[in-house]
């Protein structure tokens, strides 16, 4: 293939990688608004000690959802990807991979009924038995929603998964508040229940739009045949195996906190009701807001598997290292800002989104969101790396490096919270993060040889210094609110603007970034000596 055809061929997978993600974004940005302004009522309508127990429940079922999809989704992605780009037929691999999805889904389904009790019993909250048998047919839902996800996506059609995430959150919005309501005057575990059927019914309507939407799709798919060669389906657990471990591994993190946290909190002498409190302040306002970003870059993280393996199966090593660079620059590029903003505005922010807690809670949740909000950062450029890993068919390094960060994590965890409280927990989180990252970044540098260090220092220099403009402004002003509105506007212009002073993102890589048009003319008025010579 000449030279120029490459570059174009290369272009265009770029932009098409990049404009999934973009559609994307925007569906995780407004589901996770969304996603917000449900978490903020509920926490206000349950309380710190409801969220404890909402939050005992979601991390189980988070597990038990990745293990009822053994990492089928990201592997049918990827395939169906390849096979695409082969020109051979797909919808096969969604059959065979939804009827695995369907029995593993039951099975955990009925495993998690049957453990409602002992999974209660061992997370030291009897009160949440109940809700673990209302999640438990949810698990089965899930994994079908996930087996259609990683289909349309290794379709390169990522509306789906966009528009059934805005309606997840929607349903849940709607009826796990309106029951939480209802069902509050009978008590925090019965509203907690209430909450927790709202996830029910959300999973329920976002299978059905997929459902839907497939069969709609395809019609235009009608001739492919849909037996799976033995070979196709070795083939397809082979690449799910390894991807599987990895997925399990940040919800089993998650799990552990649930079991440990309470735990150490309760044997070094804190009653239950502030023990649970203070993991649902960790686990539910402080990991949502440290989530929203982190959600951001996810969606580019799911667009790059199927992307990057078809640059892999054509071997265009030029196109691996485009969207390797671009992508791991804008995980850094959204999580800096980001991670400073949380702590130069926590006392500012949290008062205003959770006005429903008490004076100590706030402080206690400010303490918390300052230690952490560098995660945003770590666990934003892991999840780019690990998705890098997956895609070139090199999990095992990201698996290698998870195992030794939750193992330190676990470690820290019991040690810490022993001594300094539930603080001991998020440092503990943080080591985890930093032990992550360190890992697959080694890794992927060895692989591919992708140096970035100058530009993340970049980065991190204009994060300190947006950081110093936000105390200015934090300085200057009363109103909670206000600092806060103004306060995101004067950081993320200042941000920008050291973003293209710096030369953090080059002029040619506008080109793959969306809003074109404006970035091209900032750009142009910041650096403007790399024009003089069009003038």
């Amino acid at each position: 293939m000449p030279k120029e055809k490459t570059k174009d061929a290369v272009k265009r997978n770029k932009g098409f990688m990049l404009s999934g993600a973009a559609v994307l974004a925007i569906g995780s940005i407004v589901a996770k608004m969304l996603g917000a302004l449900y978490r903020v009522p509920l926490t206000n309508i349950l309380g710190a000690q409801g969220m404890g127990m909402y939050q005992l429940v979601f991390p189980v079922f988070a597990l038990f959802m990745v293990l009822s999809t053994a990492g089928i989704p990201t592997a049918l992605s990827r395939m169906v990807a390849e096979k695409r780009a082969e020109g051979a037929p797909t919808k096969k691999y969604l059959v065979s991979a939804i009827l695995v999805l369907t029995a593993l889904g039951a099975i955990l389904a009925i495993l998690t009924f049957t453990l409602a009790g002992k999974l209660a019993q061992w997370q030291g909250n009897s009160d949440t038995r109940t809700g673990f048998m209302i999640i438990a047919p949810t698990i089965i839902l899930v994994s079908l929603i996930a087996g259609f996800r990683g289909w349309f996506q290794g379709e390169m059609y990522m509306l789906p998964t966009a528009v059934s995430n805005i309606i997840e959150q929607v349903v849940k919005l709607a009826v796990g508040i309106g029951l939480s309501v209802a069902l509050m005057p009978k008590g925090v575990t019965a509203a907690v229940n209430g909450a927790l059927l709202g996830i029910a019914a959300s999973e329920a309507f976002a299978l059905a739009y997929l459902v839907i939407t497939y069969f709609v799709r395809g019609r235009k798919l009608k001739g492919e045949k849909l037996k799976v060669s033995r070979n196709d389906a070795r083939t397809m657990f082979k690449v799910a195996f390894p991807i599987a471990i990895v997925a399990v591994l940040m919800p089993l993190s998650n799990f552990f906190d649930s079991i440990i946290l309470v735990n150490v909190l309760k044997d070094s002498g804190v009653a239950q009701e502030i023990a649970t409190a203070q993991y649902g302040l960790l686990s539910g306002p402080v990991n949502s807001l440290i989530n929203m970003p982190i959600v951001i870059i996810m969606s580019l993280a799911v667009v790059i598997v199927p992307s990057v393996s078809v640059s892999r199966v054509q071997r265009d090593i030029g196109g691996v290292m485009l969207k390797s660079r671009l992508s791991i620059k804008l995980a850094y590029l959204i999580g800096v800002p980001c991670a400073f903003y949380f702590m130069v505005f926590a006392p500012r922010l949290l008062p205003v989104i959770y006005p429903a807690l008490t004076p100590a809670q706030l402080d206690l949740a400010v303490q918390l969101l300052r230690i952490v909000a560098a995660n945003v950062v770590m666990l934003s450029a892991m999840q780019i790396y690990v998705s890098l890993l997956q895609a070139l068919d090199r999990t095992k390094f990201a698996v290698l490096s998870l195992v030794c960060a939750i193992t330190v994590k676990i470690i820290l965890s019991v040690v810490l919270v022993r001594y300094i409280g539930i603080a001991g927990g998020a440092l503990a989180s943080l080591a985890m993060a930093a032990v992550a990252l360190a890992g697959v970044n080694i890794a992927y540098l060895k692989i591919c040889g992708l140096h970035l260090e100058k530009n993340i220092g970049l980065n991190l220099l204009g994060g300190v210094i947006m950081a110093l403009a936000g105390l200015g402004v934090s300085s200057l002003i009363r109103s909670n609110l206000v600092a806060t509105i103004v306060g995101a506007a004067v950081c993320s212009a200042v941000y920008l603007w050291l973003t293209f002073l710096f030369g953090i993102v080059g002029r040619d890589e506008i080109e793959y970034l969306p809003m074109r048009r404006f970035f091209r003319t900032l750009h142009r008025i910041v650096r403007f000596w790399e024009y003089s010579d069009e003038t």
